[in-house]
């Protein structure tokens, strides 16, 4: 009669009702038929013959269920219950939400020149001086941003290696000729997604076509505005930033709650 698992070699502790059960349960079995059980303690299935000796075989249903009648031996009921019962792992935790900012600077009443710029987004403005660039900080400073400017695409680059900026504005003609030839956008196309999702990057040129959503794809950047139209960047702005929030917002937003960047 079976008494341990021939697979884990643990011990199985059956009642005499449950004995009978199984030696009832064989007796009954004809020609080339088995039992078949499955180990209350590795789950491994447990085949039985006429005789009630173990051969292997494939998990079916427990004959082993006891009666609240009947009196188990200590610990079989655990046993049973286990057999009966799929081992449910538990599920790993949500990921913390993050730490609340500290306030302690409260009590002083005093707000630091420091916290104020890390609080305000930046904008990396790459265009030669002038009215053009002009009007485009204005622009973006009317949206709370703080625009950053650089003599030379290695510059930037290097700064961006330590600046989180929040949008990047970027003129075709800023290196050269042509932006097929620009060292700096082919920085923008290689940059990490982790860091390349959360930069809104605007390229203006004589080329472009405002507000081609096509075309900005094909560039790799989020808006294109044509140099006539930079007189309107106030307004092109605002419906850039729109649409960006209405096709990525949720998606950024999902992200940050699970912990990623």
């Amino acid at each position: 009669m079976l008494s341990q698992c021939p697979h884990c070699h643990k011990e199985i502790k059956l009642n005499e009702a449950q004995q009978a059960k199984v030696e009832q349960a064989c007796a009954a079995l004809t020609a080339g038929k088995t039992l078949k059980l499955g180990c209350p303690h590795c789950k491994t299935p447990i085949e039985l013959d006429a005789t009630g000796m173990p051969v292997g075989g494939e998990v079916m249903e427990s004959l082993l269920s006891s009666t609240q009648e009947e009196k188990a031996p200590p610990g079989s009921e655990e046993l049973l219950e286990k057999a009966k019962k799929p081992e449910i792992k538990p599920v790993n935790p949500p990921p913390e939400a993050p730490r609340p900012p500290d306030v302690s600077w409260l009590a002083s009443g005093e707000l630091s020149e420091k916290a104020v710029v890390a609080d305000i987004p930046k904008v990396l403005v790459l265009m030669g001086d002038g009215e053009m660039r002009a009007t485009v900080s204005k622009a973006f400073e009317a949206r709370n941003y703080l625009p950053v400017f650089f003599n030379s695409s290695e510059e930037a680059i290097e700064d961006m290696r330590f600046t989180d900026y929040a949008a990047v504005v970027f003129h075709s003609r800023f290196e050269g000729a042509s932006l097929a030839d620009s060292q700096f956008h082919d920085h923008m196309r290689r940059l990490s997604m982790n860091k390349r999702r959360y930069i809104y990057y605007v390229l203006i040129g004589p080329e472009f076509r405002t507000l081609y959503d096509l075309e900005a794809l094909a560039a790799s950047a989020n808006l294109v505005v044509n140099d006539d139209d930079v007189r309107h960047i106030t307004t092109i702005l605002q419906k850039g930033f729109r649409d960006y929030d209405e096709l990525f917002g949720p998606y950024l937003k999902a992200l940050k709650e699970h912990g990623k960047k």
